[in-house]
């Protein structure tokens, strides 16, 4: 995505911010799902590389602004950032946005009422599971949260056709 987000920016005189179409980004990059795009998207800010403004006017477009490399604090910086992205020993989880955990179910042919219940059951646990440890991956507890929807629907089937 990121050399995707490069030719965007060079095709558009290597100004900073300029704006993208989500639609253009996914079809050069050769994403098809919206969650990866948003993964990427989201990604690609955390460590730096990009500074993303969203924009929820489809005919405007997000704002991106690409990190300039030049300085060598800038570059030891995000080296740094890098190596304990990557170490495996430390790990910051990112609540998501309820614009992707919609993306998520509606991918998954659930409603977004189910979406709703999921962000607000967890966004009022402050993110944390049962055991009250911080949740490490969101996408890990909404497949759960399906799962267990798929079980309850399954029963109410099966009780009204013994009936």
């Amino acid at each position: 995505m990121y050399v995707s987000l490069f030719q965007l920016w060079s095709f558009n005189s290597f100004r900073n911010p300029f704006r993208i179409n989500r639609e253009d980004v996914m079809k050069v990059s050769k994403i098809k799902s919206l969650a990866t795009y948003h993964k990427c998207i989201r990604e690609l800010h955390q460590a730096g590389f990009i500074i993303y403004s969203p924009s929820y006017n489809a005919y405007r477009g997000s704002l991106i602004e690409m990190t300039n490399f030049d300085s060598e604090a800038i570059v030891e910086s995000t080296l740094v950032q890098d190596q304990k992205a990557f170490s495996g020993k430390e790990y910051h989880f990112t609540a998501p946005m309820f614009n992707e955990v919609e993306l998520y179910f509606n991918e998954r042919d659930f409603p977004s009422a189910e979406a709703s219940a999921f962000y607000s059951f967890y966004q009022s646990r402050n993110w944390l599971l049962y055991n009250s440890k911080l949740m490490t991956s969101w996408e890990a507890a909404a497949r759960n949260w399906i799962s267990e929807l798929k079980k309850s629907d399954r029963n109410v089937r099966t009780k009204n056709n013994s009936q």
